[in-house]
């Protein structure tokens, strides 16, 4: 486990994601697994971590938008 100390505006936004998951039957998030959502669907976005189900194919975003 890392900390991480973020912006204050980054931390309202977590907590304006948190709000809107705040549902039943999940109940709230955590900070911890709400910071984990937020960064792994980046990470998944850019290509840095696999899609679901796909843990061969990882290409950056970067290198995908490399023109041939």
């Amino acid at each position: 486990m890392t900390s991480v100390e973020l912006d204050e505006d980054l931390l309202d936004g977590v907590e304006r994601f948190i709000a809107d998951r705040n549902e039943p039957p999940r109940g709230k998030m955590t900070y911890e697994d709400a910071v984990n959502v937020i960064v792994r669907d980046w990470l998944m976005g850019q290509g840095y971590v696999p899609l679901p189900d796909d843990d061969d194919s990882i290409t950056s975003a970067l290198d995908a938008a490399k023109v041939p």
